[in-house]
């Protein structure tokens, strides 16, 4: 990388971080849906992308275009209409890249069948993104995602305590938070720099 931009890479990660930070302190505001206690799907994507950012091992050794796929259970309506709508949401952030890389993002169903793993060692996925489903079932994926060494993430904090997701947003105190599982990070090959670990929530240390 030429020194420019190895300048406007630092400075965008600063940018970010400052935001995340900031988001996190509740010096930034942010809408939370009033109905449901929810963070609005663009602010999620915005989240994710960005502490994607701050995976050292996802910047080195991903290939120039990184693979994010969406997850959902097709027996859930619920499920599929999340999946949907956070990938078509993803979809309106490709103009940004994700450490100098471009990403693309595709849907995966996941039947409970034995062919997952190749099925997605074939897509070559970086990042799956999993939609809401029945625990239990996102227990199997979690075990898969660290066989493959594929960062696993989630809208559902939960998940992170309970089913073994690396990364998810939530809210804590009425702010939004990125959680994040170490020992699940860890069995999927992720590295977090200091930065972005003093600003999430850690668990599972």
């Amino acid at each position: 990388m030429d020194p420019l931009g190895k300048v406007y890479k630092t400075f965008m990660m600063l940018k970010y971080l400052l935001i995340l930070t900031l988001i996190f302190l509740g010096i930034f505001p942010v809408p939370v849906s009033a109905d449901n206690g929810t963070i609005p799907v663009d602010l999620q994507a915005k989240l994710i992308l960005t502490a994607l950012t701050y995976d050292k091992n996802l910047e080195e050794h991903a290939s120039e275009q990184l693979e994010i796929a969406v997850l959902y259970f097709p027996w859930s309506v619920q499920s599929k209409e999340e999946a949907l709508n956070f990938s078509k949401t993803l979809e309106m952030f490709q103009d940004k890249k994700i450490s100098g890389r471009n990403f693309t993002v595709s849907l995966l169903i996941y039947n409970g069948d034995g062919g997952f793993k190749e099925k997605i060692a074939d897509k070559h996925v970086d990042v799956l993104f999993i939609a809401g489903g029945e625990e239990p079932m996102v227990r199997e994926i979690t075990k898969i995602s660290q066989s493959a060494k594929i960062l696993s993430c989630s809208s559902r904090a939960k998940y992170v305590t309970t089913c073994g997701v690396t990364m998810a947003v939530g809210l804590k105190d009425n702010k939004p938070k990125i959680y994040l599982n170490l020992s699940s990070a860890k069995r999927e090959g992720a590295d977090f720099s200091a930065k972005f670990l003093r600003v999430a929530e850690i668990v599972g240390e």
